[in-house]
């Protein structure tokens, strides 16, 4: 379809009059619905490959990784928190120490949760590799994208 408008402008040059658009317009609309169509075929195909599988996981591994990072930020300031309230028990409100436990208890859940989700995550990216790619390259982009050695 696209090459056929391609052709018409060849045709009747760069410039598209009015007349060639209303004598034509089926053309032009089935031209760009055509090339629409071949952009999300490529757009699919291109997620689809191997390449696109492991940039994705890699993606969601990054992703995972960071939420690790910032659940451990959450429990040391839960930490340091209950250690403050703790240092001063002469003035600590009981029911704020036991609020301080209970969300340190509840960051550290958290903090399994996301480590797990890591893990998930890393034997994700090392199934894609071991699945999709040759086995000498194996080592080398367990290397680049988990960071692993033999």
């Amino acid at each position: 379809m696209p090459v056929a408008v391609f052709l018409a402008f060849l045709r009747y040059g760069f410039c598209m009059t009015v007349k060639f658009l209303t004598q034509n317009w089926a053309l032009v609309i089935a031209s760009v619905l055509g090339t629409a169509v071949l952009l999300f075929v490529l757009f699919r195909l291109i997620q689809d490959s191997a390449g696109g599988r492991l940039r994705t996981t890699v993606d969601q591994l990054r992703d995972r990784e960071k939420a690790a990072r910032a659940a451990g930020k959450t429990v040391d300031k839960a930490v340091g928190r209950l250690d403050r309230l703790l240092a001063k028990t002469d003035s600590a409100i009981p029911r704020q120490v036991e609020a301080a436990r209970e969300a340190l208890e509840e960051a550290q859940e958290i903090q399994k949760l996301v480590d797990d989700q890591v893990l998930v995550a890393r034997n994700n990216v090392r199934l894609l590799i071991l699945e999709d790619y040759p086995v000498k390259r194996h080592e080398a982009m367990r290397y680049k994208y988990l960071a692993e050695r033999k």
